[in-house]
């Protein structure tokens, strides 16, 4: 059986634990690799309820959070808002029953505000200094409403009253003072039925926009000289790479007062003809804030549709919104994602996973890159959302990351200082090491700078040092043994006197010159910033560096590169060395860019490209063969042109050979398997690897025709299966494409 290739981006697994009843109402709030649900109402006895649960994101496990009988726990309420601050869960107003009253279906509506402590896990006691609040900027009780925590402060936006009347204002409140600061009327309807209101805790960056605002690098001098004018005289000086041809990469930073994070206010209602709006709101210094409506910047050749009940999160450059889409003939759960660079909106496909089943509540894994969507996947959508319920026995996982949406790593040194490292290498200062690539050049480096951005290197030269040590004290002891003399200064207590004459003062390093430069180049910026190390063949061979010596930071900035940089002409690289390096994320989307651009590529025979345009296979030997080398033979002759058709889309540029029509129908199709199969490992510790490629025919049988080539690899790539499909129906244009992807452990 094939799949689409979005099958690979989501998964589905069932919880465990204490797994919660299914509830109405309820918040969810990721905090880290936890999720904690709180509130809600149970559907079977129509009860509020004030339980905690946590959710381990890692192993789908639930569990209870007991509480202390010290505590005083909130009020049993559901929709309301919970958000997260420093290691703190902030729950605020929503529905509750009645106090002291005998009906029990009595309501009322809240507007107190509760801290859960996330470290000892106990509820702090209500804040007092609520009491001293002005009537103007204290909220009133509201449930339904939208929430979200920016530069220590929290929004409450909208919502309704006790009696559904919609409260159309925006009330802010001090997080570290513990009291309302603002109230500020809002003229638009916004509630958890219709909008989502979301903020970043990690902004992205854009170095491009902070070097035009700083003149730092014209106060560092002139490439060559920034250690002093004769700092880079050389016999042989090595090439000093320009400041204007520099490339510094988007990263994550924390928000900050010069960088605030945004809170983005998105409301889609009028579902028969979706209205969408989109606000900003930025926070100012002061308690003030400022409102940009972007509604009409939003673009892409489609939209979402209209959302029920959405959630959103902020993601990189991405705002994601998911919500339930119902219409009379199809009903799903939909994810979509608006890139806040360009505006334009892209709809994410988490493939079958989802396609049957209720699912409602959805959140976003920063962390792991990653978009959870909670549910029972067997059910009933419809049913379950006309009783607002929310189930959390099975969750789905959507890989976001394979659709180029993903949290840029952070930068370890600023840019003046990558800068600055990026010169110390280019002009040798304090060099005692050298690095000897496979051709015999050497690279001058400084062993201290290796042995701290380096684990594995510092590791192996301890090995060293500790052998040589223990060789040295088997000696014979002779009275000409000189021992060391006294420097001045004292020595470092981390790392003991070593003799001189058993330090090395090289490494050789088994790669190409441009490869070993571009890696030390690295160590000195932890960066990438250099055209060399962006270079396509480059940039893969660092990845499997990173992938070999376990240099995560590295590998995270190399995927970043290859994401940024992934193109039609690159996707194919990139996919080989992601499938080396098991980059999963990387590898699924580079797989769907081949397959997209093959997929667009004009239909054209051999014939066409090799001969003008002719339609005719070229002449020559196997100029007429069909795939499987049978019927070979000069082309040319009116009888063999019948015989070739136009390559279906989503194949490759192979040349197709009809069968005539009285023995084929319609619906046939040939299918071709190639298969990467490890052999052996050889003396040299490479390992030697085949590629088969087996025919199947119209009755799925394998033909005896194969073929196949060899080649070596220091690293076993995962053993790797590609089914490609092309159809040839009534219509050309219903070709497909599909490849199955599996996975199983090479062993020596």
């Amino acid at each position: 059986m094939l799949h689409s290739i979005y099958d690979l981006t989501t998964f589905c697994r069932k919880t465990t634990g204490d797994v919660p009843a299914k509830l109405v109402g309820a918040s969810t709030t990721v905090v880290g690799s936890k999720m904690y649900l709180f509130g809600g109402r149970l559907v079977t006895e129509r009860k509020m309820v004030s339980d905690l649960y946590v959710f381990d994101l890692e192993s789908f496990n639930w569990e209870r959070v007991p509480i202390s009988p010290e505590d005083e726990v909130p009020r049993a309420r559901y929709f309301h808002s919970a958000d997260a601050w420093n290691d703190q869960l902030i729950i605020f107003g929503g529905m509750s029953n009645q106090p002291d009253s005998l009906n029990p279906d009595e309501l009322c509506v809240l507007n107190d505000v509760r801290f859960f402590d996330l470290s000892s896990r106990r509820w702090l006691p209500p804040s007092q200094s609520s009491l001293s609040t002005p009537d103007s900027h204290a909220p009133r009780a509201r449930y339904a409403h939208l929430s979200s925590v920016t530069a220590d402060r929290l929004f409450i936006i909208g919502g309704q009253d006790f009696n559904n009347t919609w409260l159309d204002d925006v009330c802010v409140y001090d997080l570290p003072k513990k009291a309302w600061v603002q109230r500020r009327d809002y003229p638009r309807h916004c509630g958890t039925y219709r909008s989502v209101a979301v903020a970043s805790h990690s902004s992205v960056r854009q170095p491009q926009e902070e070097i035009r605002n700083s003149q730092s690098s014209s106060t560092l001098g002139p490439p060559g000289q920034r250690f002093g004018p004769d700092s880079g005289s050389q016999s042989a000086p090595p090439d000093f790479t320009p400041t204007e041809s520099l490339v510094h990469l988007p990263y994550s930073a924390p928000p900050s007062e010069d960088h605030p994070s945004d809170i983005y206010l998105y409301s889609n209602y009028n579902f028969t003809d979706v209205k969408r709006e989109l606000e900003i709101f930025s926070p100012l210094p002061d308690t003030d804030f400022t409102i940009q409506d972007k509604s009409s910047a939003m673009s892409g050749s489609t939209f979402p549709p209209g959302l029920r009940f959405p959630t959103g999160a902020i993601l990189g450059n991405h705002l994601i919104i998911a919500g339930t889409y119902l219409a009379h003939s199809y009903q799903s759960f939909s994810i979509w994602a608006l890139d806040l660079t360009t505006m334009i909106w892209m709809r994410i496909d988490p493939g079958k996973a989802v396609e049957s089943g209720s699912w409602f509540r959805g959140c976003l894994w920063a962390e792991a890159n990653k978009f959870l969507i909670f549910g029972n996947r067997v059910g009933n959508l419809v049913d379950d959302y006309n009783r607002r319920l929310l189930s959390w026995d099975h969750v789905a996982v959507v890989d976001l990351e394979a659709f180029g949406i993903y949290q840029p790593p952070p930068i370890t040194l600023d840019i003046t200082m990558q800068e600055l490292g990026l010169a110390a290498l280019e002009e040798r200062v304090v060099t005692d090491f050298e690095i000897i690539c496979d051709d015999g050049r050497k690279i001058s480096c400084s062993r201290k700078i290796l042995e701290e951005r380096w684990s594995w290197f510092k590791d192996q030269r301890s090995r060293f040092l500790q052998t040589a040590k223990q060789t040295l004290e088997t000696l014979p002891t002779s009275s000409m043994h000189i021992g060391l003399p006294e420097v001045p200064g004292t020595a470092s207590g981390e790392e003991p006197r070593i003799d001189p004459r058993l330090t090395p003062r090289a490494f050789h390093l088994s790669e190409p010159y441009p490869i070993t430069l571009a890696l030390l180049q690295y160590f000195y910026t932890t960066a990438l910033v250099t055209p060399l190390q962006h270079a396509p063949a480059v940039l893969s061979q660092l990845l499997v560096l990173a992938t070999t010596y376990e240099i995560s930071h590295l590998t995270s900035l190399v995927k970043h590169a290859m994401h940024r940089a992934l193109s039609n002409s690159t996707s194919v690289g990139v996919y080989e060395v992601a499938t080396l390096c098991s980059c999963r994320s990387l590898q699924i989307r580079a797989l769907k860019t081949v397959m997209s651009y093959t997929q667009k590529r004009p239909s054209r025979s051999r014939g066409e490209k090799e001969g003008g345009g002719s339609g005719k296979p070229p002449g020559g030997a196997g100029g007429g063969g069909p795939p499987n080398g049978g019927g070979g033979g000069g082309g040319g002759s009116s009888g063999n042109e019948s015989q070739y058709i136009s390559r279906p889309r989503g194949t490759s540029d192979a040349r197709w050979r009809t069968m005539p029509d009285s023995s084929v129908n319609n619906t046939g199709f040939s299918k071709y398997r190639l298969t990467l199969v490890p052999i052996v490992r050889n003396l040299n510790g490479l390992f030697r690897f085949a590629w088969k490629c087996h025919s199947y025919g119209r009755d799925s049988r394998r033909s005896n025709n194969t073929s196949s080539c060899s080649f070596s690899a220091a690293l076993p790539p995962p053993y790797t299966e590609y089914s490609f499909c092309p159809y040839r129906g009534r219509n050309a244009r219903t070709s497909r494409f599909h490849v199955g992807l599996c996975r199983l452990p090479v062993t020596e």
